[in-house]
């Protein structure tokens, strides 16, 4: 969701709660749908055709009824994300997305993409080490939802590999030609005409419908992501940690894992699709100092590659290139990780504190850039938790996420050598994919004299320390007294 979207997202009144007034007209909607292993990505295009002068506000539907609201949406008008839109709080999750100004018969092209996570489950749930593994995606509406008619409107579904073992049907009651068409992985439903609003105490019946399909690549969720920031201003460093949880959500294995079998896979090449062995993480240009281990200790099977911006190009004594190129950090577990399997690791890296920290000198204010997540392709967090560590005596902290969260609580951080303790901000927020990997920030006023308290503390603890060594070599500790 855009950060504009995002933070003009109101809650409307019990009022709205009624049916939207049928101003427009839905002359042509075309969706497509992305399978995939954790997630499914969805996008739809929506030509709308005023009927009156002034039309007002579009209601866009997010899911059917009593649908659940997608973990990540967006949508645009005209090619540019909205400003305005309002989510209405109904069973059924409804946008109210603003025009413009529009009269009578004029035309405007709508977009909104949105995720959703776990919606296909594996089928068959158990299989052998060396099969292939399949998914069912089911989905609850055969038609696109619409609080306005339609003239006409497809829907395309696409599955990651041509090998659909099953679909389902649909009715032909909206159909003049064809009602379900496949060309290899991509399934086609409709043209359906005429098609009555199917939101808003309509007579369409929707109608469940299935793809049994197989994916070869292995199904794999974070059931939790802490991530943690700490900022040095003395040391100029920004340190991120991550600590996840990572399980495959595929087929479980069913009977014992062959280490044979495993490493005959690995030598001709042909891993099962459900066997998870690594995983690519892209990190900041600038990262460096990065560390990987898990419950165990240190993992050294990994490769990291670090990234290059222009100006370190320049300096460098090996051949970079000139553009700004991202980090690879190459993990691979300790162990292969099959369907129903865990493995709980952590990663961190070391940053130049000037690469994510503006400073406004003359008002005595900092704004620190942290992402809220590293993300990967296909890969849903169930439970995210960022917090963010400030330099003691910082102040007056204010906090500008980009997408709403569930919530924001402010702490008090003490580790060594701290006085009164760093201020830390934690955010958290569930059912996070990978464009929720964007940018939180964070301002605070930090004054210059703030430098000095650590120096200071350390300095009064060890004339202390020292004051006290002085006097108790004046004290006397022997039983007589001399004469």
């Amino acid at each position: 969701m855009r950060v504009s979207l995002s933070l003009s997202l109101l809650l409307l009144p019990a009022a709205a709660l009624a049916a939207p007034a049928a101003n427009f007209l839905n002359t042509a909607i075309a969706r497509t749908v992305e399978l995939g292993g954790s997630t499914t990505s969805v996008t739809t295009q929506y030509n709308v055709k005023s009927l009156v002068d002034g039309p007002g506000e579009y209601w866009l539907p997010l899911a059917g009824k009593e649908g659940e609201e997608p973990a990540w949406w967006e949508v645009n008008v005209g090619g540019k994300a909205v400003d305005g839109a309002k989510l209405l709080p109904r069973e059924t999750p409804t946008v109210v997305v603003p025009l413009g100004k529009m009269k009578k018969d004029d035309t405007v092209t709508l977009s909104l993409t949105y995720t959703t996570i776990h919606a296909a489950k594996p089928l068959p749930a158990t299989i052998e080490q060396r099969d292939p593994q399949y998914l069912l995606w089911k989905t609850d509406s055969t038609y696109v939802d619409s609080w306005y008619p339609v003239d006409v409107e497809r829907v395309k579904i696409r599955s990651p590999s041509p090998n659909i073992l099953r679909h389902s049907s649909v009715p032909a009651t909206y159909t003049r030609d064809n009602t379900v068409t496949r060309a290899s992985a991509t399934i086609t439903l409709g043209p359906f005409h005429s098609v009555p609003p199917t939101l808003g105490g309509s007579s369409v019946e929707q109608q469940p419908f299935e793809v049994h399909y197989e994916t070869k690549e292995p199904v794999m969720a974070l059931r939790s992501l802490r991530r943690s920031a700490e900022v040095s201003h003395w040391g100029g460093n920004l340190n991120i940690q991550d600590e996840l949880d990572l399980t495959n959500m595929g087929p479980k294995l069913k009977g014992h894992f062959s280490r044979l079998a495993h490493q005959q896979s690995r030598f001709h090449a042909a891993m099962p699709a459900q066997i998870f062995t690594d995983l690519t993480l892209r990190l900041p240009p600038t990262a460096h100092s990065v560390y990987y281990y898990d419950t165990i200790g240190n993992v050294s099977t990994s490769k990291f590659r670090a990234g290059s911006t222009p100006e370190t190009a320049k300096s460098s004594k090996v051949r970079t290139s000139p553009r700004t190129v991202e980090g690879l950090l190459e993990l691979k577990p300790r162990y292969p990780i099959l369907g129903g399997w865990n493995y709980s690791f952590t990663v961190g890296w070391d940053m130049p504190l000037g690469d994510a920290l503006k400073t406004d000198v003359a008002a005595v204010k900092n704004v620190l850039a942290v992402p809220f997540l590293t993300g990967v392709k296909d890969l849903v967090a169930d439970d995210v938790e960022l917090k963010i560590v400030l330099p003691e005596a910082a102040r007056d902290v204010e906090v500008f996420t980009p997408f709403p969260v569930d919530s924001i609580t402010h702490s008090m951080h003490r580790t060594y050598l701290d006085s009164i303790g760093r201020p830390a901000i934690t955010i958290k927020k569930a059912h996070c994919t990978e464009n929720h990997a964007q940018t939180v920030y964070v301002s605070y006023t930090y004054p210059v004299s703030s430098l000095l308290h650590k120096p200071l503390t350390v300095a009064g603890v060890v004339l202390g320390l020292f004051m006290l060594g002085l006097g108790l070599r004046r004290v006397d500790y022997s039983i007589e007294r001399k004469k």
